[in-house]
């Protein structure tokens, strides 16, 4: 994964490269972006945008209700409580309820939605990294955006205007029809009904200029629709004469039929990967094409990794892999000057703050105690700014802290962004509390499972453990779990085991939960996962 292997500026490679990249390389994880100081991020399943946050432009469901006159303040207090109370969606609260109705959530998550993909898809500066590892979180699961709707409103950005040309020059001179394979992809897209519109007009083939000069749509959205069927494969050029659909073998995704076309407002949990539109018959040919417009459109940029790569030397193979990151040094260079007092305090004060701002207390990273006014986290906020903003480490004395301190500093950020504002501050507290709570209830449900296991009753371990699970999913609780189920010899739940086990694992070292994929594959007669050779 060229553009996903190590951190990068939009800048440099626009958003629209990185998504595609993604959506080619089926990667899952989380793709973040830091930017003037805040922080968004774009979740990925397979390659699919499921989700996007962006602390910039945070609008909770309560608060986007609340603004649009659906709820009271009154509805929105006591959703909250309820919410801190039971942990429950607060959307499903505010139904029951009867203070807004099931499609109204439904319209406000999709507008939520939508205002965090726009937001993040016009980006045109910030660093970006992708970690693989990072697992997604649970609230994903209930916000499906359509997942290739991302690719289309990053496409019209002004920074992908190399990747449209490079879509659309190659069939400036004939028409362009969908291909067979579109037709179960196309609730993937979410499309307006003026985008619909467009993407009727190609079904029996249409001309470049007529597709872009039609009524429905502004020519930059109509040109970032095209261009996206061009280089998903949705599309593609076809003599003008010929009558019909191009055939190609059809891809694999959630049947028209069956998909709605607005999501559920409290759909179920995600499957393990979502329908995927590269999933079934995806030709070698018809991958290479789209990586070779792919990278025409980066080298057109004259920037960015592509560019680089687009044209290799004589006498080396094309496609070779990117030099691997260097090193952040872990001190200051031997060649840079010596700091002078200013950026020995900034240094020190970093040293300081750093540790703090990897807490999830937003209080802490503030280093408030939990009765700070939002006075005092103002105050706190600007007299850490003062020595920790990113514009402070630009001196050469100070380079090796430099990447650091922009994260750091976005870390402060957000946390201040909740802190001030007496709304936002009063629905962390309160999540807060339901998340406490929940950890202790876990906590309590693990000590009857241990318990229970110390006398043999793997039944009412397992029923303890559940209910720890309910409340808390947390590594430690899953571990147990799937010691509890690899133990009982009456369970055949054996993949569910080894599934928690190794969602466990993923989150750190955890001693239970390797010995439960090694304890399953010797029952197996199988591999060790994790040590790649048989168990005796």
């Amino acid at each position: 994964m060229s553009l996903l292997r190590r951190p990068g500026e939009l800048a440099e490679v626009p958003l629209a490269a990185i998504l595609l990249e993604a959506l080619h390389e089926r990667a899952t994880g989380v793709l973040t972006i830091e930017h003037a100081g805040a922080i968004s991020r774009v979740y990925l399943c397979e390659g699919l945008t499921i989700a996007a946050q962006s602390s910039s432009a945070f609008l909770p469901l309560g608060r986007a209700l609340l603004d649009a006159g659906l709820i009271d303040m009154a509805a929105l207090t006591g959703s909250l409580e309820e919410l801190a109370r039971t942990g429950r969606p607060q959307g499903l609260i505010l139904v029951e309820q009867g203070a807004v109705t099931a499609r109204q959530v439904e319209e406000a998550l999709a507008e939520q939605q939508e205002r965090y993909l726009m937001h993040v898809v016009a980006l045109a500066r910030g660093t970006f990294r992708f970690d693989g590892a990072l697992p997604l979180p649970a609230w994903t699961a209930e916000l499906r955006a359509p997942p290739l709707r991302a690719i289309v409103l990053a496409l019209e950005t002004p920074q992908a205007l190399s990747l449209v040309v490079a879509a659309l020059q190659p069939v400036a001179g004939d028409a362009v029809g969908l291909t067979a394979r579109y037709v179960e992809a196309s609730t993937s897209f979410g499309w307006s009904p003026a985008e619909a519109a467009l993407v009727a007009r190609m079904q029996d083939g249409a001309s470049l200029d007529a597709l872009l000069a039609g009524p429905e749509l502004a020519p930059e959205r109509a040109r970032a629709v095209v261009a996206a069927l061009l280089l998903l494969d949705f599309a593609a050029a076809r003599p003008r004469t010929s009558g019909s659909v191009a055939t190609e073998p059809p891809l694999l995704l959630a049947p028209a039929s069956s998909a709605p076309e607005r999501p559920p407002p409290l759909p179920p949990p995600r499957p393990a990967a979502p329908p995927h539109p590269l999933r079934r018959s995806d030709p070698e040919e018809a991958r290479l094409r789209r990586r070779r417009l792919l990278a025409t459109g980066m080298r057109n940029t004259g920037v960015g990794p592509l560019a680089a790569r687009a044209s290799p030397p004589p006498g080396r193979p094309p496609g070779p892999e990117l030099e691997p990151a260097r090193p952040v040094p872990a001190a200051v260079p031997p060649s840079a000057p010596a700091p002078d007092d200013a950026e020995l305090e900034a240094r020190r004060a970093y040293a300081a703050a750093a540790p703090r701002a990897r807490s999830e207390d937003f209080f802490e990273r503030l280093g408030l105690d939990r009765s700070a006014s939002r006075e005092a986290a103002k105050a706190a906020y600007f007299k850490l700014a003062k020595t920790l903003h990113p514009d402070r480490f630009a001196s050469p004395a100070l380079a090796d802290l430099a990447p650091g301190a922009r994260e750091l500093f976005a870390a402060l950020n957000e946390a201040y962004e909740v802190l001030s504002d007496d709304l936002r501050r009063g629905e962390y507290l309160l999540r807060q509390g339901a998340e406490a709570k929940a950890g202790a209830r876990a906590s309590e449900e693990l000590e009857r499972a241990e318990a229970c296991l110390r006398t043999g009753d793997l039944a009412r371990a397992r029923r303890h453990c559940e209910a720890a699970l309910r409340a808390d999913p947390r590594p430690e609780v899953q571990a147990a779990l799937a010691w509890v189920l690899a133990a009982d010899p009456r369970t055949s739940d054996r993949r569910r085991a080894r599934e928690l086990a190794s969602a466990a694992l993923k989150a750190g070292p955890n001693d239970r939960a390797r010995a439960v994929l090694a304890q399953l594959a010797r029952d197996e007669g199988g591999e060790d996962p994790l040590r790649g050779r048989r168990e005796p």
